[in-house]
């Protein structure tokens, strides 16, 4: 492309070229006062396209309402659940409660039991019936609730023959009601737990609950 060509698509391009050329003295004035004004001092004015602002507004009103969504959704979401351990079985529903203690045996020296004593170091007391005897496990049917909380069995580990220091026979027996007392998961002896017809023994535990 030549130099003439160039400036005819100029020409074509420009879209004042159908303008009216400007008058010699105007042309002289525009160029002095250009020419006249430093360069930092220029008037700069941004402008907008109309066409442009409505769109804008509304990208910025659409991002607004999406990060209050957001937020919206972190503050009402419902909390994780709580993780389970893996192969770990739930209790099946209707399951009894069953409580597992430790026999305290023969204590060397026993002072005479009190209740004070009874309802200040119990932290279950409850009446039983011995409902099984399998092995060296002993369970017991619970019928009443003294102190400490409610269940159903009571699990007691008793090697065969052996006493544990209760009230009457010295052990569990099938088919035996008892009155248990135990602390932080032993059995209480030293006239405090045996068989629940030893004289004194119902109203040491009527006295103390």
């Amino acid at each position: 492309m030549t130099d003439d060509d160039l400036r005819t698509e100029l020409r074509r391009a420009d879209p004042a070229a159908s303008l009216p050329p400007l008058p010699p003295a105007r042309v002289d004035h525009l160029l002095e006062q250009t020419m006249a004004t430093p360069y930092a001092e220029a008037p700069v004015k941004s402008v907008t396209p109309a066409r442009w602002r409505r769109p804008a507004l509304l990208a910025a009103a659409a991002l607004v309402l999406i990060v209050g969504a957001g937020f919206g959704w972190l503050a009402l979401r419902p909390s994780d659940p709580a993780p389970t351990t893996a192969g770990a079985p739930s209790a099946p529903a209707g399951a009894p409660s069953v409580t597992r203690l430790t026999g305290a045996g023969i204590a060397a020296k026993c002072v005479e039991p009190t209740a004070p004593v009874l309802a200040s170091r119990a932290d279950l007391a409850v009446a039983a019936t011995v409902r099984d005897i399998a092995g060296d496990t002993v369970t017991l049917q619970v019928t009443h609730v003294y102190k400490g909380t409610a269940t159903d069995l009571i699990e007691v580990p008793q090697a065969p023959g052996a006493s544990e220091g209760l009230m009457g026979s010295g052990s569990f027996e099938s088919g035996k009601s008892y009155l248990v007392a135990a602390s932080q998961g032993g059995i209480i002896t030293c006239g405090y737990s045996g068989e629940a017809d030893v004289p004194g023994l119902q109203a040491l535990y009527d006295a103390a609950f």
